[in-house]
């Protein structure tokens, strides 16, 4: 043991006696993971504070005029344009004081808006008769939040809805009521003034929820937003970097072989295994070296990374492991430096977004998020955001862990069978 500690602490120091390695090993990874957490946190203008929708209504009736109310009441950052376009032309619609079906669908594919609603013609007249009608929603489902405006559009629908179920229930109890007879006019009136009387009191939002921020996070939306942006940013830049700490064991092992340094080490009573241990060894220091640096920044900026260090650090040593381990397995195979340092960059700059270090794998396709789960940061990813985003524990995250040591050990099988001095 001794052996492989004393090959790990001499690769330490002549790692660390070249600054620029010192630079890039710090200063680098705090800039950019502030950056990227600024952007995700909606910093320069990534996240306006209005959510521009086009809606269309075709009915332009009093039902349709209260389900658009509704939807306001449920997102007070809905831009509803043309309904709501500014001065400043908020809903960037030019020289176009309305907005045809066909426009609208080009303004969401464009990106000139977030989403298409539109209310068809006889939507008043369908609810009033207890008639199936149905909305048209287009959306990007980008990262944009469309979930949010789905779901302001779905709770629009449910006030609708619920009303209707109100007005139908009464009128059936009503009707088998003993000794209460409504002739077709009257059975209309009543089922009327129960829709009314429901959609009164839904408008009234019985049931409330008193939401209330931590003393941490009262300060201003701009830095909940940060805090949240931190929370990715933080463990995927940690990732990303720790990539380009541990990858650069690549390019060493076909350096010292080159300069013939290994070959001398082999002369020495030192074992293959040995050896190899005290270079990985060198390397996996090196990786939580890095992480260490840009969780401190994250601690510093008083992101939460959850309720369960435990979990935290086991994430932390296991990505850190399997990382250093494909280095190694793909570092035998390599002939020189050239290869190295170019598959070393790209490695990174594919692994790290491929797997959620750049934004949540939330926000893009399930089939991207399965082959992004070919990359050890995506199973690191879906730890942290267990952690930091849903208070998970130990439990939470066995399962990303768990992969993450099968990773390593298939990669360090690889990279012993495949190890040469030559």
């Amino acid at each position: 043991m001794d052996k492989i500690v004393t090959i790990a602490i001499n690769d330490l120091r002549v790692f660390l006696k070249d600054r620029s390695n010192i630079i890039f090993l710090t200063l680098v990874p705090l800039v950019m993971t502030f950056i990227i957490g600024y952007v995700n946190g909606g910093g320069f203008g990534g996240a306006s504070s209005q959510l521009r929708v086009d809606l269309l209504d075709n009915d332009n009736s009093e039902l349709s005029a209260q389900f658009i109310a509704s939807l306001k009441e449920a997102n007070s950052s809905l831009m509803l344009c043309p309904a709501d376009n500014d001065e400043n032309d908020g809903c960037n619609l030019g020289d176009n004081a309305g907005l045809t079906r066909e426009q609208a669908e080009q303004r969401v594919r464009d990106g000139d808006t977030l989403a298409l609603i539109e209310i068809p013609a006889g939507f008043g007249v369908a609810v009033e008769s207890f008639q199936p009608v149905s909305l048209s929603y287009v959306s990007n489902e980008d990262f944009t939040a469309p979930g949010f405006i789905r779901q302001a559009v779905d709770a629009a629908a449910l006030r609708v809805n619920g009303a209707i179920v109100a007005a139908r229930v009464g009128t059936d109890v009503a009707g088998q009521i003993e000794g209460i007879t409504l002739d077709a006019g009257g059975q209309a009136d009543f089922t009327q003034q129960v829709y009314d009387r429901a959609a009164g009191i839904w408008a009234a939002n019985p049931v409330s929820v008193a939401y209330e921020l931590t003393a941490q996070q009262e300060s201003s939306t701009g830095e909940i937003n940060l805090q949240s942006g931190l929370a990715q940013s933080v463990p995927g830049m940690g990732s990303m970097f720790v990539m380009f700490t541990v990858f650069g064991g690549m390019t060493l092992l076909v350096i010292e072989r080159k300069q013939w340094t290994l070959q001398r080490l082999v002369s020495l009573p030192v074992s293959r295994a040995q050896l190899i241990a005290g270079k990985i060894l060198s390397r996996f220091l090196l990786g939580i070296l890095q992480f260490a640096v840009v969780i401190a920044m994250g601690f510093l900026m008083g992101v939460n990374f959850g309720k369960d260090p435990l979990a935290f650090i086991l994430i932390v040593l296991t990505y850190t492991l399997s990382i250093t381990a494909l280095s190694f397995a793909l570092g035998t195979q390599l002939q020189n430096e050239e290869q190295a340092s170019g598959l070393s960059l790209l490695l990174s700059l594919a692994l790290a977004p491929l797997g959620g270090a750049w934004w949540p794998l939330d926000i893009v396709p399930e089939f991207m998020r399965t082959i992004g789960h070919i990359s050890p940061v995506a199973w690191a990813m879906d730890g942290f955001n267990q952690l930091a985003f849903f208070q998970g524990g130990l439990g939470d995250v066995l399962l990303p862990v768990g992969v993450l040591l099968a990773m390593s050990v298939v990669f360090f099988a690889i990279a012993v069978s495949r190890f040469k001095y030559e």
